[in-house]
């Protein structure tokens, strides 16, 4: 049914769980995974904190690679065919659909942002913008 998956990740903790249930379908289905990992910059800064903020987008592209490697190598000993992608946007539902689209991809497994209280009925917001813009079928985690 499907044969190329992509999973996004920010590496927290929600998206963990996302990365697990993309990673058990693509072994039951057979399919080859891509994970992306979407670092977002910040557009506007005063002067007065740009160190800070590069330093964090530093962290957060240091982050990007350490948790897709980490990726890559549990898609190794499943014996799951995986690439990794890290990709800088402001935009990241924007860089989600085209990396699924520049791959090929027929399904995209995400998770939802974590939730409590009235928040609880909503969706995050990148998972809501993919599910409203995306051409492929979007499986969401809890």
């Amino acid at each position: 049914m499907y044969t190329h998956i992509l999973i996004p990740t920010d590496g927290s903790e929600l998206a963990e769980r996302g990365v697990a249930h993309g990673m058990a379908l693509a072994k039951s289905l057979g399919a080859i995974v891509s994970v992306i990992f979407v670092v977002e910059p910040f557009s506007e800064v005063s002067s007065r904190f740009l160190e800070a903020v590069v330093a964090y987008v530093e962290f957060r592209k240091q982050q990007a690679t350490s948790v897709l490697d980490r990726v890559a190598n549990e898609a190794k000993t499943a014996g799951i065919s995986c690439q990794t992608i890290q990709v800088e946007s402001g935009q990241p539902h924007q860089a989600i659909i085209a990396a699924a689209a520049d791959k090929g991809c027929d399904l995209i497994v995400m998770s939802s942002h974590g939730r409590s209280g009235v928040s609880a009925l909503l969706i995050g917001s990148v998972t809501s913008k993919v599910l409203t813009h995306a051409k492929i079928p979007v499986l969401v985690c809890p």
